[in-house]
């Protein structure tokens, strides 16, 4: 475990905003596997459940995308129709693939988005992974223009059954776009260029909830990262400030719900979207946890729900709020986090070569001391 330097420069200049800010940006602790924790179990075969589908493998159009390239990739877009309901522009599913231009069979990294959110963390991540890994990793990157939830327009529902209806329709999107991940990964390993036994998920804030839920079906995710993620989402939901706050208040007021019952109302609806309910299904060994200790949108029973269902993986902690630590994927923040991220991607997907990995040479604070 370590502690950034940047914690002590907080302490110099408590008064100064900007060294607050940096502060919000740098100050964590870096905590390593627990080997003891819970193993993998997974079965080489297990009953049909909830994420489990029937469609065939996707034949995706490519077609050309008009920015540059990145240097040591192909740049192009990929889609195909979702075989759910998706809630996506067409029912599509709209991937940026970073294709390497080096021989063999290379690892892939699935980047998911916050659905019609935040584009930000899945930019610095798709582009910047791709160009620190100089060519020895594939990149997809789904797009997720359309909102999963649409907060708004359910914080104007009136009767609990349309709220209920909204919810389940909600839900399903959830679901789908997991699916649609599945089927990505059907296509990927169908590839010469990808190397299907190293496949890697990076997911934030919801997407992470997604991302935890594919690899917890999927056995064919070997590496996974969860950015400012957890498990139990109607905790989330009855305790989640911003959008999810405004419209659980609207609705609670209309329902006459107090927040337990509103809890209980999204524990029922949202049970099958518990990446809890997948543990022993997760590889410890090869997950990493990026979590804030006072996030005021995941609450500390979901975070820690998460980080025993998923084996007891390496974390790291910022002591924020829920949107603080992406400021550390800016300049401002000395792009702390995307640089543990980056390291801990190259130990698990890269193979060594005289002792040192192959890809960038980029090393945090956090992992030089380990």
């Amino acid at each position: 475990m370590s502690f950034s330097s940047a914690t002590v420069y907080c302490r110099l200049f408590p008064g100064i905003a900007m060294a607050m800010l940096l502060c919000a940006c740098t100050s964590h602790e870096h905590q390593s596997y627990d080997a003891g924790g819970q193993p993998y179990t997974m079965p080489a075969a297990y009953p049909a459940g909830y994420y489990d589908y029937s469609a065939p493998r996707p034949e995706p159009e490519t077609y050309q995308l008009p920015f540059q390239q990145v240097p040591g990739y192909h740049l192009s877009g990929i889609r195909f129709a979702s075989s759910e309901q998706n809630g996506q522009p067409g029912n599509l599913v709209d991937a940026r693939y970073f294709r390497s231009h080096k021989s063999g069979p290379k690892p892939l990294l699935i980047v998911l988005p916050i659905w019609a959110t935040h584009t930000f963390p899945s930019t610095v991540i798709s582009n910047g992974y791709a160009q620190h890994a100089q060519g020895q990793v594939n990149v997809l990157w789904l797009q997720g223009d359309g909102p999963l939830f649409k907060w708004f327009e359910m914080s104007k529902i009136d009767n609990e059954d349309d709220f209920t209806r909204e919810v389940e329709t909600a839900s399903a999107r959830f679901r789908a776009v997991s699916i649609d991940t599945r089927r990505l990964i059907d296509w990927a390993e169908t590839q010469p260029e990808i190397d299907s036994s190293r496949i890697a998920i990076i997911g934030f804030s919801m997407s992470a909830l997604v991302g935890a839920n594919v690899a917890g079906n999927d056995p064919r995710i070997s590496t996974a990262v969860y950015v400012l993620g957890g498990a139990k989402p109607w905790n989330m939901m009855a305790e989640c400030n911003m959008v999810v706050q405004y419209m659980r208040e609207q609705v609670s007021e209309e329902l006459n719900w107090d927040q337990e019952q509103y809890r209980e109302f999204f524990r029922k609806h949202l049970a099958l979207g518990d990446p809890a309910r997948w543990r022993g299904r997760y590889r410890p060994e090869n997950t990493l946890i990026i979590e804030s200790s006072k996030d005021d949108c995941i609450p500390e029973e979901s975070r820690e729900s998460l980080f025993y269902a998923t084996g007891q993986p390496e974390r790291v902690v910022y002591p924020y709020n829920h949107w603080q630590p992406f400021l550390s994927m800016t300049p401002m923040g000395r792009n702390i986090l995307t640089q543990d991220i980056f390291e801990f991607l190259d130990r698990k997907l890269l193979p060594r070569q005289n002792g040192s990995h192959q890809g960038g040479s980029v090393l945090t604070s956090s992992a030089q001391s380990r």
